[in-house]
């Protein structure tokens, strides 16, 4: 009987932990609302990542924040009989800027988003978790390349298909060319 009470308390943190956390995702964006993007509405920028996913990056300015995505084959799921594509989408807030003057200049960001891998192979398992990526980038002034660094801690919700409440993580490092 105490062995099921156990479980039954341990369940329910796991349940409480995920309603606080859909909670202030959802509450995350209002609060940024008085925060801006890094990039001006309607630019797009694409390129190189280099992390926990290598493959291609993405961003989106959407004027009061940026849409961040990034998809690629995994670097940490790779094996012999399977291998990984792993992908993940965020929106992005600058929470301060630092000016360097005469157009340098470095936001640093921070943002919600989710996180996802699938392994191809035997057997097919999916990863999920969300995220709250912490960034800062630089773009060369008068010139279109952008770099950035991103880490994003969170909690995983998934792993190899099976629901498993634990850390999450993602890392960047990439460059991405503006229009």
């Amino acid at each position: 009987m105490e062995s099921q009470n156990y479980w039954r308390k341990k369940k329910m943190k796991k349940k409480v932990l995920l309603i606080a956390l859909l909670v202030a995702l959802i509450l995350a964006p209002v609060t940024a609302a008085s925060y801006r993007g890094s990039e001006k509405n309607g630019t797009f920028g694409v390129g190189l990542n280099l992390g926990t996913n290598t493959g291609v990056g993405l961003k989106f300015g959407m004027g009061d924040f940026d849409i961040l995505a990034n998809i690629g084959l995994s670097n940490f799921q790779v094996s012999a009989d399977s291998f990984s594509l792993a992908g993940d989408i965020a929106a992005s807030y600058e929470v301060y800027d630092v000016d360097f003057g005469k157009g340098h200049h470095m936001p640093i960001t921070v943002g919600g988003g989710v996180t996802m891998g699938f392994t191809i192979g035997e057997q097919f398992g999916l990863d999920l978790s969300v995220v709250v990526p912490v960034g800062v980038s630089y773009q060369i002034p008068d010139f279109p390349m952008q770099f950035y660094l991103r880490l994003a801690p969170g909690l995983r919700l998934l792993e190899q298909t099976k629901f498993d409440l634990g850390f999450g993580f993602a890392g960047y490092i990439g460059a991405l060319w503006m229009f």
